[in-house]
């Protein structure tokens, strides 16, 4: 409540001072443009890298909270423990996740192996054109 009262106080100044509010709304805009580019940049490269990974056969092992704020699931591919690119949902687990063998993709690279998983290529299936037609709409705006 404190931050909406400070909020409104510095608008009535701004505007006090005879400034207006587009250069502040382009400057908040700008920011979100940049910030969904740097989110579409990643959602190429890991699209890249799921494109280059082949696809195995694999059991799914579990999820783990050892890995910090983060969980993430583990999968068995050919006697080996990898665990998936991406973290876990909290919503849905029970649906995403299932104990039977399931088809992942793995890409092995020297020191580092990415799986990923249904989740992780829905995930980026619908970030790449989402991040997309947004930095199109920032555009719009912005430029």
């Amino acid at each position: 409540m404190e931050l909406l009262i400070i909020l409104a106080m510095g608008l009535v100044l701004v505007f006090m001072l005879g400034y207006t509010l587009w250069p502040l709304v382009s400057g908040v805009l700008f920011l979100a443009l940049m910030f969904a580019i740097v989110c579409e940049v990643f959602f190429v490269i890991a699209g890249l890298m799921w494109l280059l990974a082949r696809r195995k056969n694999a059991k799914y092992l579990g999820l783990s909270d050892d890995d910090g704020p983060a969980s993430f699931a583990y999968y068995e591919i050919d006697g080996e423990e990898y665990r998936n690119i991406f973290p876990t949902d909290v919503f849905m687990r029970r649906f995403l996740y299932r104990k039977e063998e399931v088809h992942v993709r793995l890409l092995r690279m020297r020191k580092h192996s990415y799986v990923f998983d249904r989740v992780t290529t829905l995930v980026i299936g619908l970030g790449l054109p989402a991040f997309a037609v947004i930095i199109v709409l920032l555009l719009a705006f912005v430029g």
